[in-house]
């Protein structure tokens, strides 16, 4: 894969700082370090369970009229994961870092083009469609070497591409639960970061699908009529029914959903934007805590067919704050899912 950069030594030793009498995470990880390294033989040889890599670009976000940032969430995730520490709450050899998915070679195109002129639109929608192929390769050789994925970074254009690589992988549409704020469940207008769930559900790799914690104001008359017309298979649990009108409880109704989810394999997407006040795309003062993120995460991933994890529309330089906040609520999220994965399998 041409725009794949692998994790080597030369950047770990830029990112780790080692203390005496400490074992960081970077310390005892597994990673490539050739980039002459196949990554089939890399996936099928490596005793690390699980397989985190990033993605690093804007597309979809532009494509679909948000905003895009100039830093990418890998950048602050990287140097916060690497240094948390090895020891018997979680051992750093259970988890290989492959690299990232970085498409640079579009960056100067897509921040000149404009989303309103159809034509420039079009072009947006077919590079989306180059990073989909991508994505999807990577994926289904993750899954096809038996390990666990898990994404960082990027649009939620590439939940598409995560879905499609592990139902190819496994030969059957897989099921989704999907933390966010929005359904991006958007018609079949082009490829951006609101349809990816729309395009793997009418293409046949998406099985079933929930939407947990949607905001109401944000739901457009196809998405309330896809999920009507398609009520077996397509679920929806909005962010007012658990935490404004009290309708639903938050754990019930995480449990419930779960329990229907995981007869088959599924992955897990969190919309980082569904989180109060974290910096993303579509930001908002309104969403679930940090630790509820944690919680969700927790209980979802408690299940063997829990097959993948993506952390996805972080974006570091549209936030305010120091940008190691993002980088430790990306590690927070990984480290409980693996967590969760390791209790569950025991």
């Amino acid at each position: 894969m041409e725009n794949f950069e692998y994790f080597n030594i030369t950047t770990l030793n830029e990112h780790l700082v080692l203390r005496k009498g400490e074992t960081k995470f970077g310390e005892k990880i597994d990673f490539p370090n050739d980039k002459n390294t196949q990554l089939v033989d890399f996936l099928n040889n490596t005793n690390a369970k699980f397989i985190v890599y990033g993605i690093k670009e804007f597309a979809g976000i532009k494509a679909n009229f948000g905003r895009i940032g100039t830093k990418h969430a890998w950048d602050v995730f990287l140097p916060v994961f690497l240094n948390i520490q090895h020891n018997k709450f979680l051992k750093g050899q259970n988890i290989a870092v492959l690299g990232c998915l970085d498409f640079e070679v579009y960056a100067t195109e897509i921040e000149q083009l404009n989303p309103t002129e159809p034509k420039q639109l079009n072009r947006l929608h077919e590079i989306v469609n180059e990073i989909d192929k991508e994505v999807t390769y990577i994926n289904q050789l993750i899954h096809r070497s038996g390990k666990k994925a898990i994404v960082i970074g990027g649009g939620h254009n590439n939940a598409y591409g995560n879905i499609k690589g592990l139902a190819l992988a496994n030969g059957n549409a897989v099921n989704v639960i999907n933390f966010d704020a929005h359904t991006d469940f958007r018609a079949l207008e082009g490829r951006h970061s609101g349809n990816g769930f729309s395009y793997a559900f009418h293409e046949g790799f998406l099985n079933a699908y929930c939407a947990f914690g949607v905001h109401e104001n944000y739901l457009n008359k196809y998405m309330l009529q896809q999920f009507k017309e398609h009520s077996e298979r397509l679920k929806m649990v909005t962010f007012e029914d658990l935490k404004v009108r009290f309708e639903k409880d938050f754990i019930t109704s995480l449990n419930t959903i779960h329990r229907t989810l995981k007869s088959i394999p599924y992955g897990i997407e969190i919309d980082v934007d569904a989180i109060e006040n974290v910096a993303s795309s579509a930001m908002s003062p309104c969403g679930f805590s940090v630790s509820e993120a944690r919680q969700f995460v927790n209980q979802t991933a408690a299940s063997v067919n829990a097959a993948y994890m993506h952390l996805c529309e972080g974006s570091p330089s549209l936030s305010n704050t120091s940008e190691n906040m993002l980088g430790k609520l990306l590690t927070y999220l990984t480290t409980d899912f693996i967590k969760a994965q390791l209790i569950e399998s025991k």
